[in-house]
C-alpha cells in the first residue's frame, strides 16, 4: 500500500511538471504587428512589421498569416533572426517586414495575423489605418484636415466659350510651419486664359467639419475642339517631417464645334464676329447738330457676359451722304464693356438718321445665333457757311467791279493756255506712265499671289488677308467706305448693285467674304488646297468686275 501511494506521487509530480513546462513555454513567447504610419496618401506605402520572441531557444518557426486584400497589397521586403543570450539560454527574435500598398481609399481594421510555434497559434493585431487619396492629408500632430480640389464649368462648352476654372485649397486648421503652402496650377496651353479676382476666404461644411477655403480663379477660353484633359493641380504643404503634396484629380473638357451659321438668313451670317455669350449693344453721339463737312462721333458700346477678350467691332451699316472712318477705342471702355468711336462726316444738309447698328453673337445656352440692336439715331445736318462776302452794290466804284472781275478771268486766260501747252507737250509721256502705273486690280492679284506664296495654314491668319484684299479693291474700285479694315456686307452688296455688277457676281463677293469670315474663327489648319480653291474663287472674281468695267 505505501510503494503504490510513492509510485502515484511520482507519476502525479511529473505530470505537473510537464504541465509547468508547457505552460512556462508558452508564456514566454511573445508577438507583435506593428503598422507604420497609420494615417496615408493613396500613393503612399506603410510598412508592416512582425515579430516574434521569447526567452527560450525557439526553433521551427512557420511564417506568419495574414490577408490584407482587397484594402492592401502586402510585399515582403526581408526577414531576420537574431539570436540573443537570456540568463543561461540562448533565445532567438524572428522578424518579418512588409510594404503594404493601399488598393482603396477609406478607414480599414486590419485582421489578426496568425503565429505559430511548435503547434500552437499565437496572434497579433496590428489595429488600423486610414488611406486617403492623393488629395488628402490629415495632420496626426494638429488632427487637422488639408485638402485640395479642382472644378471647371461648364464641361462640354463651345469653341472660345467662356470656362471657369476654379482650385480651392481647404484646411480645418493652420499648419503649424512658417512657410505658407504653394499651389502649382496645370497647364493651360489650349486655352487663352483670363485671370480673375481671387474670392475672399470663405467656410465650408463637410460631414460636420468645418473648413476655411481659399480659390484661384481663372477664365478659360478653349481653343480647339474635341476631348481636352486639364492635368491635376498641386499644392505643397511644407511640414516640419518633409514636404508633402497634394494633387486634383484631372477634369475633362468636351469642346464643341460652333454650328453652321444660318443659311436662310445670309445678312446674319455675314455679320456674325465670332463673339460667344450673351450681349448688348447701344449708340450714342456726340452731337445732334452737325454742318456739312465737319464731324461728330459716333460710341458704340458692346458689353455683356462672354469672350470679350476676342469680340470685334460692329460694323456701321451704309449711311448715305456721310463718310464713316474708325473704329478707335472709345472712353469709358471696362474689362466687361468696351467702347467703339467712329468718325461721321456728311457731305449735304437735311436731317439723315444713323440705322440700327446689329451685333450678331452665338448664345450657347440657347445653342443658336442672336442678334442685338441699337436704336436709330437721327441728326441733322446744317449747309456750310458761304466763303464769300456779300458786299453792297452801291458801295463798290465800277472801276474796282472790273478789277475785281478782270483780273482773275486774265489769270484764268493765261493759266488755261499754258496747261494746254504743258498737255501737248507732255502727252505722249503721261500715256506712258498711265499705262505702267499700278491699278487697284494689279494690287489685289499680286496681293493674292503673296498670301499663296506665304503657305501661311494658320485660318485666321488666311481668312484676314484675303478679306482685306478683297474689301481694298473694292474700296478703290466701287468707293465703298472701309470701316476698320472692312466694310458692312449691306454696304458691299449695295455697291456691287450700284456698280451694275451681275447678280451672279454680287453673290459670289458676298459668299468669298463669307467665307473669309469663317475662316478667320477657326483655329483649326487649312489644307493647300482650300486656300488655293478660295484665292482662284476672288482672283476669277476681281477679273469679271475688270471686265465690266472695261
Amino acid at each position: 500500500m505505501q510503494r503504490f501511494s510513492t509510485h502515484h506521487q511520482k507519476i502525479i509530480f511529473i505530470t505537473f511538471a510537464l504541465f509547468s513546462l508547457l505552460g512556462t513555454g508558452k508564456a514566454e513567447i511573445d508577438v507583435s504587428a506593428i503598422v507604420q504610419p497609420r494615417d496615408i496618401q493613396f500613393s503612399e506605402k506603410a510598412t508592416l512589421e512582425l515579430m516574434i520572441s521569447g526567452n527560450t531557444l525557439i526553433e521551427h518557426i512557420d511564417a506568419p498569416r495574414f490577408n490584407f486584400l482587397p484594402a492592401f497589397l502586402a510585399v515582403p521586403t526581408h526577414s531576420s533572426t537574431t539570436p540573443r543570450l537570456e540568463g543561461d539560454k540562448i533565445a532567438v527574435s524572428k522578424a518579418w517586414s512588409y510594404e503594404l500598398i493601399p488598393q482603396q481609399v477609406g478607414d480599414f481594421a486590419l485582421s489578426d495575423i496568425r503565429f505559430s510555434y511548435q503547434g500552437t497559434p499565437y496572434f497579433a493585431n496590428p489595429g488600423s489605418i486610414r488611406v486617403s487619396g492623393e488629395d488628402t492629408y490629415r495632420d496626426t500632430s494638429t488632427g487637422g484636415i488639408h485638402q485640395v480640389e479642382a472644378q471647371v464649368t461648364p464641361s462640354n462648352p463651345y469653341l472660345n466659350q467662356a470656362v471657369t476654372y476654379t482650385f480651392r485649397y481647404l484646411y480645418t486648421t493652420v499648419l503649424p510651419t512658417l512657410e505658407s503652402p504653394t499651389a502649382t496650377l496645370p497647364d493651360l496651353s489650349n486655352f487663352l486664359v483670363e485671370a480673375l479676382p481671387s474670392p475672399l476666404n470663405e467656410t465650408k461644411h463637410v460631414r460636420g467639419q468645418t473648413f476655411q477655403v481659399q480659390a484661384q480663379v481663372r477664365r478659360l477660353y478653349p481653343q480647339k475642339t474635341g476631348r481636352i484633359v486639364i492635368e491635376p493641380a498641386s499644392l505643397m504643404l511644407p511640414l516640419n517631417s518633409g514636404p508633402k503634396t497634394l494633387k486634383t484629380a484631372p477634369l475633362i473638357l468636351t469642346v464643341r464645334p460652333l454650328p453652321e451659321l444660318p443659311v436662310g438668313e445670309p445678312s446674319r451670317s455675314r455679320k456674325f464676329s465670332g463673339a460667344i455669350g450673351e450681349y448688348q449693344i447701344s449708340a450714342q453721339i456726340d452731337k445732334t447738330q452737325v454742318k456739312v463737312g465737319s464731324g461728330l462721333t459716333l460710341s458704340v458700346r458692346l458689353s455683356g457676359r462672354g469672350n470679350m477678350q476676342t469680340v470685334t467691332a460692329p460694323q456701321i451699316p451704309t449711311i448715305p451722304g456721310v463718310t464713316v472712318t474708325g473704329p478707335t477705342p472709345g472712353a469709358g471702355s471696362t474689362p466687361e464693356s468696351y467702347v467703339y468711336a467712329y468718325a461721321l462726316v456728311p457731305s449735304r444738309e437735311g436731317p439723315l438718321r444713323i440705322p440700327a447698328i446689329g451685333y450678331t453673337y452665338f448664345a450657347p445656352e440657347l445653342g443658336t445665333y442672336q442678334t442685338t440692336h441699337t436704336a436709330p439715331i437721327p441728326f441733322t445736318v446744317l449747309p456750310k457757311p458761304s466763303a464769300v462776302v456779300d458786299v453792297e452794290p452801291d458801295g463798290v466804284a465800277w472801276g474796282q467791279w472790273l478789277i475785281l472781275i478782270g483780273v482773275p478771268m486774265l489769270v484764268i486766260g493765261l493759266a488755261a493756255g499754258g496747261y494746254l501747252w504743258y498737255r501737248r507737250a507732255a502727252g505722249g509721256r503721261a500715256d506712258a506712265e498711265e499705262r505702267d502705273a499700278p491699278t487697284p486690280d494689279r494690287e489685289a492679284l499680286a496681293a493674292l499671289s503673296k498670301i499663296l506664296e506665304s503657305r501661311a495654314d494658320n485660318a485666321t491668319a488666311f481668312g484676314n488677308a484675303i478679306a482685306q484684299a478683297l474689301y481694298q479693291y473694292l474700296s478703290e474700285t466701287l468707293g465703298i467706305s472701309l470701316v476698320g479694315g472692312s466694310a458692312s456686307p449691306d454696304a458691299v452688296q449695295a455697291a456691287c448693285a450700284n456698280a451694275g455688277l451681275s447678280d451672279a457676281t454680287i453673290q459670289e463677293v458676298v459668299n468669298i467674304l463669307s467665307q473669309c469670315d469663317y475662316y478667320r474663327f477657326s483655329p483649326a489648319p487649312l489644307p493647300v488646297d482650300e486656300r488655293q480653291a478660295l484665292i482662284s474663287r476672288a482672283e476669277k472674281v476681281i477679273r469679271q468686275i475688270e471686265n465690266l468695267k472695261k
